[in-house]
């Protein structure tokens, strides 16, 4: 077994107590000399002198002191209050609590937030990051929170529209990369303040803030079909780009055969040019996870249509998310939404096999029309890129 060994006495009486506090289950400790680092008998003696001072406290305990012995010198922990007080040192916990203790005064942060920062101290306590935060970085902890907050106050506000990263960390009076560098701690706090606003273990950061109307550079709304503006309707085109805070304007001039929600760009592009020339169906772009914004107009021009639905995207276990996600906000509606060229079969017959690191697909439900991919991915270990596929009509 290799020992922690030190030619520093009191490096080794403060390593005794980090360790003492990153697992007080373990309250005894030992530490043991380097022998080989004492460049004289000299300097062995006052490394002992000083354990000595310590052990005389009933701090610690110098158990072995034959030089002849494998071991050498060891030291074991009796009190740690003791060495403390020795060291002029300050428990960890004292330490955190006076650090965090600002926090828990902050204004219009939710009560179940002075939970988090107890769940924050009592990591940090031993040296442990919590929520992807380091100790004493109160300044991320502050914006993180901040950021959660104000996340939650979007879901509150039926008019806010699709906001890049630095603006939405800017509103909440953050530093505009604030959320960029802590996106999974905010996704993570966010989680435990509001844990029945929506199920997280699936999406990935990114995808989660997302639902929110945020995104590291917001996506115009792209779809092709026959499209009016405020009941005037447009010349033909292949697709259409809008604002999404604009996007509420645009209906459908004419009925459709069919809707289909497209996750990729280039797959939404070349389905509008090669299938959609007549434009007998309303082909909307989600831009991978849809924006809540975008996800509200992909809603009401759904029902607008009253055709069938479907959605195209990648037959993996990102594919599977965003369609359970659509399929869901869907249901609400009473839209049946169905897979398009997303089935068994066609993973069979173009998959390649999945990286070792790649993510197990959630579980859709026994309802689910994603049910047979999800359990094709899960047995076959194969994906696919849409992309891969040239598009075709429902």
């Amino acid at each position: 077994m290799k020992h922690v060994r030190f030619g520093d006495a009191a490096r080794l009486l403060h390593n005794l107590l980090d360790r003492y506090e990153a697992r007080p289950s373990i309250p005894h400790p030992l530490s043991y000399a380097d022998e080989a680092a004492f460049p004289s008998v000299e300097a062995r003696d006052r490394f002992v002198e000083t354990i000595r001072a310590a052990e005389k406290l009933g701090a610690v305990s110098l158990e072995n002191t034959k030089a002849a012995d494998a071991d050498g010198l060891r030291i074991r922990l009796l009190d740690a209050d003791a060495l403390y007080r020795h060291l002029d040192r300050r428990p960890s916990h004292q330490q955190v609590e006076a650090t965090l203790a600002d926090l828990y005064q902050l204004p219009n942060i939710p009560k179940a937030a002075h939970e988090v920062l107890d769940e924050i101290a009592s990591a940090w306590a031993r040296n442990v990051r919590k929520f992807g935060l380091v100790r004493s970085d109160t300044a991320s902890v502050r914006n993180a929170l901040a950021l959660a907050c104000g996340l939650q106050e979007r879901v509150k506000d039926a008019a806010a529209v699709t906001v890049d990263f630095r603006s939405f960390s800017r509103s909440v009076g953050a530093d505009s990369k604030a959320l960029d560098r802590l996106a999974t701690s905010v996704v993570a706090i966010h989680s435990r303040l509001y844990p029945s606003d929506i199920a997280t273990a699936t999406l990935d950061s990114d995808e989660f803030l997302a639902t929110f109307g945020v995104a590291r550079t917001p996506q115009p709304f792209l779809l092709s079909g026959p499209i009016a503006i405020h009941g005037v309707k447009l010349p033909n085109l292949v697709y259409y780009g809008f604002p999404p805070d604009q996007a509420a304007a645009v209906t459908l001039a004419d009925s459709v055969d069919y809707v289909l929600t497209i996750e990729n760009y280039t797959s939404f592009i070349r389905h509008a040019r090669e299938c959609n020339g007549n434009w007998s169906g309303l082909i909307l772009y989600t831009g991978g996870f849809p924006a809540r914004s975008h996800l509200d107009q992909i809603l009401r021009l759904c029902r607008e249509a009253g055709a069938p639905t479907y959605h195209w995207g990648d037959l993996d276990a990102g594919g599977v998310r965003i369609f359970a996600h659509l399929e869901k906000a869907l249901r609400h509606d009473a839209i049946r939404l169905r897979p398009h060229l997303m089935d068994a079969g066609i993973l069979a017959r173009y998959g390649v096999p999945a990286t070792a690191n790649a993510s197990t697909p959630p579980y859709g439900g026994d309802d689910s029309m994603i049910k047979g991919l999800w359990r094709a991915l899960r047995e076959a270990g194969l994906v696919l890129e849409q992309e891969s596929l040239s598009p075709q009509r429902p």
